[in-house]
C-alpha cells in the first residue's frame, strides 16, 4: 500500500507519497507566533505523559478518548484547537479523527517541547 511510503524517510521512499486524503485547516505555529484566539489547546498523549510536563493551560484529552471528552469539552465545532503530543504523529491522528468529527479550525502543533519553543512558553509538571 502507498500509505506507508510516507512513513519512511524522504531518501527511502522510491516514489513520491500521495497526498493525503484530509487537508490541514491550519499550519502549525510558526517562529514565535501565538496560538489562535480563544484556541482549546489539547494534550493527546497519556495523563502519565501530561503530568510528566505539558504546555500551560492544555487540557489532557488521551487520543483514545478523544472522541467521547472532546464532544462534552468543545460542543462548537468551529472552535480552535491546537493538538499536539510527544512527536507530532498521534496530534495527526487525532486531528484526521477530529476532521472526521466536522471540527474545522484543528492544527497539529507537533511535539510538546517544539511548540512550547516556538511559542516561546515553558513546559509546566
Amino acid at each position: 500500500m502507498n500509505w506507508n511510503m510516507s512513513l519512511l524517510p524522504v531518501e527511502a521512499q522510491t516514489h513520491p507519497a500521495p497526498q493525503e486524503a484530509h487537508h490541514h485547516a491550519e499550519a502549525a505555529p510558526a517562529g514565535n507566533e501565538a496560538l489562535p484566539a480563544d484556541c482549546l489547546l489539547i494534550d493527546v498523549r497519556s495523563y502519565a505523559e501530561y503530568m510528566a510536563g505539558h504546555l500551560p493551560n492544555a487540557h489532557c484529552l488521551p487520543l483514545p478518548q478523544m472522541a467521547h471528552l472532546l464532544r462534552q469539552m468543545a460542543p462548537d465545532r468551529d472552535a480552535p484547537i491546537v493538538l499536539y503530543c510527544a512527536s507530532g504523529a498521534r496530534a495527526e491522528q487525532a486531528l484526521g479523527l477530529l476532521q472526521g468529527m466536522g471540527y474545522k479550525h484543528v492544527i497539529n502543533g507537533g511535539g510538546a517541547i517544539a511548540l512550547s519553543k516556538k511559542l516561546g512558553t515553558r513546559i509546566e509538571h
